[in-house]
């Protein structure tokens, strides 16, 4: 059996019905679910570097946070977004493991095992990791460390303008080049400039 069919069993063996069960709908190797304007996501990405038999493939997550993005100057969602769309992201790997984990397809793998290991994490890390995150307090926090208009955008709901000014001042003085862009976005949302 080729790889894209194994990571294909993986999923209809447990992680569709568990998705299901936990409000998803599932397209292609995607799973959304809407709360309110915002947007759940989760995705079963293949390595690049599968062939034949053997591959590997991991899981990947996503929550979109419609008052962040467009206070970050995005254009509103025309549809479901993609994970790599979202707000805020991260890997069950990550999570369960503390590194970027990629469950392994070979030969003799034992699928069903794998898709029990991706169930069980999914509902340990993943679904947990999701719900939390749609807080704007949540998201502001995970993207503390980015130099992102999506950061300063869920400083500046969460904290106000203060914590904003203060993300932008590191990002700034991490990345100088970016000032200008940092500096117009800040007159967009009416924060202090004599503070930028």
């Amino acid at each position: 059996m080729k790889y894209t069919k194994k990571i294909d069993e993986v999923i209809k063996l447990d992680l569709a019905s568990f998705m299901k069960s936990e409000g998803f709908k599932k397209s292609a190797r995607n799973w959304h679910k809407q709360e309110g304007d915002n947007w759940l996501v989760v995705n079963v990405q293949s390595s690049s570097g599968n062939i034949g038999a053997e591959g590997a493939f991991t899981i990947n997550l996503g929550v979109y946070n419609a008052e962040i993005s467009s206070l970050a100057g995005q254009a509103p969602l025309t549809g479901k977004p993609k994970e790599y769309e979202a707000t805020v992201r991260e890997r069950v790997g990550v999570l369960a493991h503390g590194v970027d984990h990629w469950w392994k397809i070979e030969k003799e793998s034992e699928l069903s095992h794998i898709a029990q290991e991706v169930v069980e994490e999914m509902k340990n890390y993943g679904v947990p990791w999701l719900n939390t995150h749609q807080s704007v307090s949540a998201i502001a926090e995970s993207l503390e460390q980015q130099p992102t208009l999506e950061s300063f955008s869920a400083a500046f709901l969460s904290g106000g303008e203060a914590a904003a000014v203060l993300r932008l001042q590191k990002a700034i003085e991490s990345r100088p080049r970016a000032k200008n862009r940092y500096v117009s976005w800040a007159k967009k949302v009416g924060l202090n400039n004599d503070l930028v």
